[in-house]
């Protein structure tokens, strides 16, 4: 293989490389968030009395709800809503406490829990960290092995037979 010919095969093994060196790489992070968040609603209390959320609420935490929007309508209708716009700074710290109150209790249903039994595992038997192990020790012995396959695609794993020159083994052995 010429100079010449390595020169140009060059850009197109590096692509390559490019290309196929992520496929290789872990799936992504273990997930942060507590299963079930990304139904949670950012504002109970704006959600319509049909929505699927609050059937899983228990009892109590709906009836609780709906005093809480009990308290915010007569509020609305009162004087110092009218004039400021706004609730007062209990309204808001009970619409608050409501809106977490509701939130643990639907984290904490059963119906929320009985969707994914498992959720810190990957597939049937290794966790999001067992299996970024399993792909990170396998990258690792993949390019490894990588700069053998690249010195012996390019020739450079042992000396040239081509010289006209003899060539002397630098090995140590005769």
């Amino acid at each position: 293989m010429s100079t010449r010919t390595k020169i140009t095969a060059l850009p197109a093994l590096l692509l390559l490389a490019a290309v196929t060196m992520p496929l290789g790489c872990a799936v992504g992070p273990q997930p942060t968030q507590m299963y079930g968040t990304k139904d949670l609603p950012k504002d109970w209390l704006a959600l319509q009395g049909s929505d699927w959320r609050l059937d899983v609420l228990t009892p109590s935490t709906r009836e609780y709800l709906q005093r809480v929007r009990e308290n915010m309508s007569t509020e609305r209708t009162g004087a110092e809503y009218r004039f400021y716009g706004r609730y007062s700074d209990a309204t808001m710290k009970q619409m608050a406490e409501a809106n977490e109150f509701a939130s643990s209790s639907f984290l904490t249903a059963s119906k929320t829990l009985n969707k994914n039994l498992t959720p810190e595992l990957y597939g049937t038997a290794e966790t999001y960290d067992d299996a970024n192990w399993h792909y990170a020790a396998n990258a690792n012995d993949e390019l490894r092995s990588m700069k053998d396959d690249w010195g012996r695609f390019w020739l450079t794993d042992q000396p040239s037979k081509l010289s006209p020159f003899p060539i002397t083994p630098t090995g140590g052995q005769p």
